[in-house]
This record gives structure tokens, C-alpha cells and sequence, in this order.
């Protein structure tokens, strides 16, 4: 039965590839940098942009999407840094790429309501929602069926799409992805300050994905397509790290109330947690989730990477407020990508 299983959860992966590689072909570009490896030398300059001191990040038990999630955060963050957003205009950026029913693809608009909450006690003067979807095209229609709209119009905020704003282009001859200059939306570029509020789940391409692989939605889709194809052809965790410096989050919110677990970003199962992280260092943050889920933050290549160019990823270097991520840690179910590596060489020189 497991084999079985195992079988066709192959063959929904290189489907799924299909589309992704091949979108991509038709734009021009050779399926066989999608694996290729993230550089073994940096520059000075790249390596200058790390985050230096130390990082805290606040692990806050949540159970429910019920609960005052703002109060029970407000507690705890009392012993943490955070960033003051006085007379700025902050944009939120959720993860809204796709629906699927009963399975938890976006952030909760429970997490999203709490984020608006911290915000603005953070002093913003300004505050808006944006989110570039991935895949599904109609974003009325995600703003609806996920309740997030709901709570973006209840707040009384506006909501941009990020796929459709004004582009401008950013400086990224540093970057890993060869893409210079790069695009990114007006409304990312002018933001005093972003904050990344995620779903944590696991994912087939990186592993995992978290506060930093969130920032994949600032990029718009009418110059780098539908899921972004591009990004994935000049190499996913170069894109992840590049997209560090040139959004610059200020803040990552990460839901993990109910995280998702196996084939994600999609189409993976609901795997109840019950927690939500918060941290000013992005890289940090990862590295923490990626031990509450039993995960070697070393073995995710674009987290290892981060801990030379984005900030720390050493639990020597990170202080933990709340439980150490090591007491309440659960090993989540894998992509088949995690257990067979050879799939993602295998879809990058099928062209699928």
C-alpha cells in the first residue's frame, strides 16, 4: 500500500513540474538551470548584508483560531524586540497562493486580524494588505472564500494585488539569480516596511516553506508569469535570498496554528501545531520553524545560505522566548522530493 502511495504521489509531482517547467519553456528559458546549485563563494558584498548581533524570536502557544490571538501575543512580546513602525506605512503581506478546501494553503484571516492589531500598536500610520498569488488568478474570488477580505475590509484597509501593480526596477547586481535589474511592485518599493505573515508548511521544491519563501508573492506575475515561473528557472532558493534584500522585511508573523504537512505548498494535509512565531530576523525565524519540525536547518539549502547573507540561523545565536523549540518539536511528513532527491534532477531534464 505505502508503495502504492508512494507511486502516485511521483507521478502528481512530475505533473505538477509539468506545467511549471514548461510555462517557463515557453518563455524562453532552459529547464535545466531549475536544479541548479546555489555558489560555493560569495562576494564581500554579499556577505556584508548579514544581519549582525544577536536575533530573538517568539515561539507563542496558540490553539485556537478562536482565541484573542492579539492579547496572547501582546504578553509575550513584551520581552521582545520589535521593530517601531511610528508614522510608517506597512504592508502586510499573507500567503493567499491557491484554495483548496478543508486544507490549510493560506494564512488564517484569525492571524491576519492579529498582525493588523500588532501593526498598528507598533505606531503605522499606514497600513496595507498586498499579496501576488501564486497560481490562482482570480484574486477576488480568494479574497472571498478565504476570509481574508472579510477582515481587510472590517479594518477598513486596502487590499493591492501584487501580480497587477505598477513595477518599478531595483538595483540586484549582488543577487544570486542573474535577473538584474529586477522587478518589484510600486507598492512593495515605496512601503516604509513589509511584514511577512506566512502558513508554515512543508514544501516540494525547498523543503520548507516560511517567513523568507513567503516574499515569493511580492513578486508580480505580469513580468515573472504564473507561479512565478522565471524565479524557478534562475533557481528558487537564489530567488529566496535575493528577495531578502530587496523587499527588506522588517518582521515575519508565522502561522502555524494549523501548519500543513507532505506535498506542499498545496496540496499537502492539515497538521494541527499550535503555535505562531514572531521575529524581526527572517532567517532566524526559519531556522527555528524548521527545528519545530524536526527539519536540519543546514539541510535546507536557501536557510543554510541564509545564515551567511540574511542573518543567524545558530541556535547559539538565537534567544528563544517561550518554549525552546526543541521541547515541542514533531517531526511533519515530508514531500517524496525530501525522500527522493533524484525526482527534482529527474523533472528538471524531463522539462516537467
Amino acid at each position: 500500500m505505502d508503495e502504492e502511495k508512494d507511486k502516485a504521489t511521483r507521478r502528481e509531482f512530475l505533473t505538477y513540474t509539468t506545467m511549471a517547467v514548461a510555462a517557463a519553456s515557453l518563455a524562453g528559458c532552459a529547464p535545466s538551470k531549475l536544479n541548479r546549485e546555489l555558489p560555493t563563494e560569495l562576494t564581500a558584498a554579499q556577505l556584508a548584508r548579514k544581519r549582525q548581533g544577536r536575533s530573538q524570536v517568539a515561539i507563542v502557544p496558540c490553539k485556537e483560531y478562536s482565541d484573542d490571538l492579539f492579547s496572547l501575543w501582546q504578553e509575550m512580546l513584551k520581552q521582545v524586540k520589535l521593530p517601531d513602525f511610528k508614522n510608517q506605512h506597512v504592508v502586510l503581506k499573507p500567503n493567499m497562493v491557491e484554495f483548496r478546501e478543508n486544507t490549510p494553503v493560506t494564512t488564517n484571516p484569525a492571524v491576519l486580524k492579529a498582525s493588523i492589531e500588532l501593526v498598528k500598536s507598533l505606531g503605522a500610520r499606514e497600513i496595507t494588505v498586498a499579496e501576488g498569488p501564486g497560481h490562482m488568478r482570480d484574486t477576488e474570488y480568494l479574497l472571498d472564500v478565504t476570509g481574508l477580505g472579510k477582515v481587510i475590509k472590517d479594518a477598513g484597509l486596502r487590499y493591492v494585488d501584487l501580480n497587477l501593480d505598477d513595477i518599478e526596477a531595483v538595483d540586484n547586481s549582488d543577487g544570486l539569480n542573474e535577473l538584474n535589474p529586477f522587478y518589484l511592485p510600486k507598492t512593495i518599493v515605496q512601503a516604509d516596511a513589509v511584514v511577512s505573515i506566512p502558513k508554515l508548511k512543508t514544501h516540494h521544491w525547498v523543503g520548507m516553506t516560511c517567513s523568507m519563501k513567503n516574499l515569493f508573492g511580492t513578486v508580480p506575475g505580469r513580468k515573472y508569469g504564473w507561479p512565478k515561473n522565471m524565479l524557478h528557472i534562475k533557481g528558487i532558493p537564489h530567488s529566496i535570498l535575493d528577495l531578502q534584500h530587496l523587499v527588506k522585511p522588517k518582521l515575519a508573523i508565522v502561522d502555524g496554528i494549523i501548519a500543513m504537512e507532505g506535498d506542499g505548498p498545496i496540496n499537502g494535509t492539515a497538521r494541527p501545531f499550535g503555535y505562531v512565531v514572531i521575529g524581526e530576523d527572517l532567517a532566524a525565524v526559519d531556522a527555528t520553524c524548521a527545528r519545530m519540525l524536526k527539519l536540519d536547518p543546514h539541510e535546507l539549502p536557501y536557510i543554510k545560505m541564509a545564515g551567511q547573507v540574511v542573518g543567524n540561523i545558530e541556535e547559539k545565536d538565537i534567544d528563544i522566548v517561550g518554549p525552546s523549540p526543541e521541547s515541542i518539536a514533531q517531526a511533519f511528513a515530508l514531500p517524496i522530493t525530501m525522500k527522493d532527491k533524484s525526482l527534482l534532477k529527474q523533472a528538471a531534464e524531463q522539462g516537467s
